[in-house]
Parts: C-alpha cells; sequence; structure tokens
C-alpha cells in the first residue's frame, strides 16, 4: 500500500504540534484559566439559584465570594494555630519514624545519607516557617496566580455566558459550534463533580480526624485535613493519607498502626459503597485509564494543582473524544 501525505494533512499536523508547543509554554496561564472556568462553573449554581430569588447576578456573584472568604478566614483563624503548633513536632516525628523505617535492613551509609537528607529538609521547611519574608518573598507568583484564578472565575460568574463568550473569543468560527457542544457536556458533569467532590472530602477528612482521634493517634487534625485534602486526589490520594497516619501510628506502636489501617479500610469501605454513590452516583462515569493519563500528565505539567485538576481534565478528553466517536458512526462511544 502507498502511503501518501498531502499538504493539507501536513498542515493540520503541525498546526496540531504547534498548539501543542504553545499549550506547553504558556502551561501556568492555560491552568490559571482553567482552574478560573472551573471555580466559575462550580458557583454557578449557587449565583442562579440567588438570581431566581431576586437578587443581580453582579450582587449574588460578589455575596457568594465574600461567603466563601469569610469561611477560608475565620477556619484560618481558627485552625491555624493548631497546626502550627503541631506541624513542628509533627515533621520531627515523621523524620524519626521514616528513618528508622527505611534504614531497616540497610547499610549505614545511605541511612547517615537519608538521614541528613531529611535533617536538611526539615531545617529548610523550619526556615521558611521562622522567616515570614522570605515565605512571602517565595510564594509571590503563587498568591499572583491564585489572585489571577479568582478574578477570572469572578468576571466568569457575573456574565450568565461568561464562559461560553470567552470560548467564542478564543475559537476560530469553524470551531466554536463543536467546542461549545462539548464545553455545554463538561460543564453539567463539572457543576455536579465539584459540589459532591467537596461534600466528600469534608465528610471523610471530619471522619478521618474523629477516628484517629478516638484511637489516640496524634495529629489527629493534621492527619484529618490532610485526608480531606487528598480525597481530591484520584485513586491514590486516599491510599497516601492512610500511609501517612500508619507511620505516625507506627512511632507509638505497631498494634496501633495496625489498627489505624484497619480503620481506613472501613473508611474507605464507607466512602466506596455509601459516600460516593449518594454523592456522585453516575455524575463524572470517566474511564479509569483516562483519569490515570491525566492524573500522570497533570502532576508532570503543573504537580499538585495538575493532580487536583486530574478528573477535570479526564472529563473534559472524555467528552472530547465522545463527541468526535458520535460524528463517526462506525465508532462507539466511550461512556
Amino acid at each position: 500500500m502507498r502511503f501518501e501525505l498531502s499538504w493539507r494533512t501536513f498542515w493540520q499536523v503541525l498546526i496540531f504540534l504547534l498548539i501543542i508547543v504553545v499549550l506547553y509554554l504558556a502551561r501556568s496561564a492555560f491552568g490559571v484559566l482553567f482552574v478560573g472556568i472551573v471555580i466559575a462553573l462550580g458557583i454557578d449554581p449557587i449565583v442562579g439559584f440567588l438570581e431566581k430569588h431576586r437578587i443581580g447576578r453582579l450582587l449574588g456573584t460578589i455575596v457568594v465570594f465574600l461567603l466563601g472568604l469569610f469561611i477560608l478566614v475565620t477556619a484560618a483563624y481558627f485552625i491555624i494555630p493548631v497546626l502550627a503548633l503541631e506541624a513542628g513536632k509533627f515533621l520531627e516525628d515523621l523524620n524519626q519514624v521514616i528513618s528508622s523505617v527505611i534504614g531497616f535492613g540497610l547499610p549505614q551509609e545511605i541511612i547517615k545519607s537519608f538521614t541528613l537528607s531529611l535533617d536538611k529538609a526539615l531545617s529548610i521547611i523550619t526556615a521558611t516557617q521562622a522567616s515570614i519574608t522570605g515565605a512571602i518573598s517565595s510564594v509571590f507568583s503563587k498568591i499572583i496566580a491564585v489572585v489571577a484564578t479568582f478574578v477570572i472565575a469572578f468576571y466568569l460568574s457575573v456574565d450568565k455566558k461568561g464562559t461560553e463568550r470567552l470560548l467564542q473569543v478564543m475559537m476560530p468560527d469553524v470551531y466554536e459550534r463543536p467546542v461549545l457542544a462539548v464545553f455545554e457536556r463538561f460543564k453539567t458533569k463539572i457543576r455536579r463533580w465539584l459540589g459532591a467532590q467537596l461534600a466528600l472530602s469534608l465528610v471523610v477528612g471530619a471522619v478521618v480526624t474523629l477516628g484517629l482521634w478516638l484511637l489516640g493517634v496524634r495529629y489527629a487534625l493534621i492527619l484529618g485535613l490532610l485526608a480531606a485534602i487528598l480525597e481530591l486526589v484520584p485513586i491514590i490520594g486516599p491510599v497516601v493519607a492512610g500511609a501517612v497516619a500508619f507511620l505516625v501510628a507506627l512511632s507509638n506502636s505497631f498494634s496501633l498502626a495496625l489498627y489505624v489501617v484497619g480503620f481506613f479500610f472501613l473508611v474507605q469501605q464507607l466512602e466506596n459503597n455509601v459516600l460516593i454513590p449518594i454523592l456522585l452516583g453516575k455524575t463524572i462515569n470517566v474511564h479509569p485509564v483516562i483519569v490515570l493519563v491525566s492524573l500522570l500528565g497533570g502532576a508532570q505539567v503543573a504537580g499538585f494543582i495538575g493532580i487536583v485538576l486530574a478528573v477535570p481534565i479526564a472529563v473534559m478528553a472524555q467528552e472530547i473524544f465522545n463527541y468526535l466517536a458520535e460524528k463517526k458512526d462506525h465508532k462507539p462511544s466511550l461512556v
């Protein structure tokens, strides 16, 4: 069979590769935009509810953002002092536990090298905590990114069709209809997923905190907060949270560590058989392979934020695949 490559195909492939390169080089900016869109989609039902009750969209958006800010500030005021008090002890104990676990059966030189590395990392963290000026300067760019994200989310929320209009401006006319069609599907799923995922994180975080406290595990609040945050990370998040809790409990006794393993097993059963069916159901229905690929790709491109955004990225990818599949009758849908 003779293979022929037309100039049209060549330019299409070249343009596609150029788009990928541009997206990679500007990944931070596009990441901020993507997070802003996800936040706007998440709060849109609340703003819409207020709008139905004769509260203007601008005022409703302001109320939602101020309420969110109030909740964050209030939580920070009560939680951060406790976390700061426990964080130093937690890092020191974790350093000792990891050193003892890794040091089992290893040559002394490797143990010494690893311990020195942990000590160095711990000293860096401690120095960063002690130096407010240094901490502010080191996270200045991240603060700008966070502010920009919420500014984008605010402007997209004020306009009822803000995101759609943004996509219309960004996309060439020939791609406008398919892009908006895919976005409509994406929007419906992400709205449901975001609310359900936040509720799931809060419930799991509260259950883990209470359970570890009843078991007598130290730093139950920190571990519960960690479990709530890692609940946003699909597949591997709960495993990492359980592993950290196991190491902390192991510093007390092996039997307590086994109790912690059993407790996290029960939490997983509660989550998979009760919470997820009730809160999420078939809201997303994304193929696990797509989630894993999105997880790895997000981690490579944007670190932890990319990992958290793995599910929205997976949803977007699957909706694109499904849309393209529907255009070709011989290709089945992925759902």
